[in-house]
């Protein structure tokens, strides 16, 4: 005999600890007590005979099994969503569905999303981010903003923008760092994954830097948060780095830039169903990126 489905404030309450990982965001978000949120996603828990977070001191994170969940649990909320729009008879016309890599949405497409909306005031924007690549897959997303190398599932992909890395710090450090042998004495932030240092040397007719020491991080919003408080040096490129160049948060401490192999494309698994948003976003986004 099949198990019913969990209550709905369960999964809820999963959802926006995952989001928040935390469970006081989240019940600031679903007006409820810290407690509730917490004695839900132990009930959830139970009910699937796993644990969902793990419990950290100030923090939470997801387990192997929560983040697999928690694809599920966005999957039938986006779903919902959807059903109730079409229910409600909402604009189809101007909901505007992208999902995005992690380090696109926050260190580029934030800084720039309000000039877009005040061109469209009308479009309602369902905006998710991610580094995980399989999340593309079951994504219900009309435009998605992809990381790697053109190889999307048989997806075309339109490319956004070329891009060379280049090393980056925060400006304290600029005058430690002369030439590229004094990264020796920094620590090197890396990313989990992608071309990074080695490739960066190899690119520039230099040995591999090994520095003092070094950080393994996920994504470039991390090695640039790093940088940006003085804690290491990281690679960077106009995309991720280009706003906190301008603000003079980061700067580049040598003219040395190497075309990198992966790139952002822009990807449409329907093209011939986007709608009159997606098709404006898409537009601008290639006009932003001098496509």
């Amino acid at each position: 005999m099949r198990k019913p489905l969990p209550p709905l404030n369960w999964l809820r309450s999963f959802e926006a600890a995952a989001r928040h990982l935390s469970f006081t965001g989240a019940a600031a978000e679903l007006s409820v007590t810290q407690s509730a949120v917490s004695q839900q996603v132990k009930c959830l828990e139970h009910y699937l005979g796993q644990p969902m977070f793990l419990r950290k001191p100030r923090r939470l994170e997801l387990t192997d099994g929560g983040r697999n969940f928690l694809r599920s649990v966005e999957d039938a909320f986006q779903s919902l969503r959807h059903g109730t729009a079409a229910f409600l008879g909402r604009d189809d016309e101007a909901s505007l569905e992208v999902k995005a890599n992690t380090a696109f949405s926050v260190l580029w497409l934030m800084p720039r999303i309000g000039d877009f909306l005040q061109r469209h005031p009308w479009i309602e924007l369902d905006l998710s981010a991610t580094f995980w690549p399989s999340e593309y897959a079951t994504s219900h997303a009309s435009v998605l903003i992809r990381y790697g190398r053109d190889d999307f599932e048989g997806a075309a992909g339109t490319p956004l923008a070329a891009q060379s890395m280049y090393p980056v710090c925060a400006p304290p450090l600029l005058k430690s760092l002369r030439e590229p042998a004094d990264l020796e004495k920094h620590v090197l932030l890396r990313i989990n994954g992608i071309d990074d240092w080695d490739y960066w040397a190899k690119g520039a007719d230099l040995p591999p830097p090994r520095g003092r020491g070094q950080h393994q991080l996920m994504t470039y919003v991390l090695t640039s948060s790093m940088a940006v408080q003085g804690l290491g040096v990281a690679l960077g490129h106009d995309v991720v780095s280009g706003e906190r160049i301008a603000a003079g948060e980061l700067v580049a401490p040598f003219d040395i830039r190497v075309p990198m192999r992966d790139n952002y494309y822009l990807v449409t698994p329907r093209p011939k169903a986007l709608n009159e948003a997606a098709r404006l976003f898409c537009d601008w986004l290639l006009e932003e990126l001098g496509d």
